[in-house]
């Protein structure tokens, strides 16, 4: 935290000082970057391997608290606060999504006729996350922070610090990922979030655009609105009665 102090005169023959507030930035130290750095990586990794829903959204919201602690480096300090609200409002919709999705799927559960018809609602509610297994997801991710890691300790990018750099291509490279291996319309959506998360950090290291800044973080609102809507939608009446006749 950096504070100016100016001597404004003696009272009492005591000295007085008044503090005049400047740019509020955190210091960081390399020990904090590196806590922060194993917070990206676990939390991405997270959202790739596990299919549990809770666990993913308590993972994008540590998410947002190590990109706003980068970020916090780059702008006054309350930009980074804003970031992390705008992440906690997103991840909250998407709460509510997934609520409304395990609530339809008990209600269509219990009004279900008989066993074949409770196989059906089954099928619909209970499709894979993701498209491949988790052996495939762990390898894949394996490589991904291989080749970030290669990429951040040997290049530079516009005066980037290193870890800014990795933890924004980081953030995107496993973002990529999980809208490349998610089946899940919500799972795409946190895979959407990290890319945005990412390239929040790099376009904030290379150019301090308050306008864009703020337009990444509206942004996450509107994509948690628009997943939160996909996702809401009914299955469709084709692929009801495909697995209708799979299941008779």
């Amino acid at each position: 935290m950096r504070r100016v102090c100016v001597l404004c005169g003696r009272r009492q023959g005591r000295a007085t000082t008044r503090v005049v507030p400047s740019e509020i930035m955190l210091d960081s130290t390399p020990i904090f970057d590196v806590l922060v750095l194993i917070g990206l990586i676990v939390t991405a990794a997270c959202i790739v391997l596990f299919a549990d829903w809770r666990l993913a959204l308590f993972a994008l919201l540590v998410q947002y608290g190590c990109a706003a602690w980068l970020l916090a480096q780059l702008v006054p300090m309350p930009l980074p606060i804003i970031r992390v609200l705008s992440g906690a409002f997103a991840a909250a919709i998407l709460y509510f999504t997934f609520r409304r999705a395990q609530e339809n799927y008990r209600r269509d559960l219990a009004q279900a006729e008989d066993d074949a018809a409770r196989l059906v609602v089954e099928r619909l509610y209970r499709l894979q996350v993701f498209v491949v297994g988790l052996p495939f997801r762990v390898f894949a991710l394996a490589l991904v922070a291989v080749g970030i890691i290669g990429i951040a300790s040997s290049m530079t990018f516009l005066g980037v610090p290193t870890e800014m750099l990795f933890g924004g291509l980081w953030l995107i490279a496993a973002g990529i990922l999980v809208a490349i291996l998610s089946r899940d319309v919500l799972r795409l959506g946190l895979g959407i979030l990290l890319f945005t998360s990412g390239f929040a950090i790099l376009e904030t290291a290379t150019e301090s655009s308050l306008l864009l800044y703020g337009l990444i973080n509206i942004s996450d609102l509107l994509l948690a609105l628009v997943i939160a809507h996909l996702a809401a939608l009914p299955p469709a009446p084709q692929l009801w009665r495909r697995r209708r006749g799979e299941v008779r």
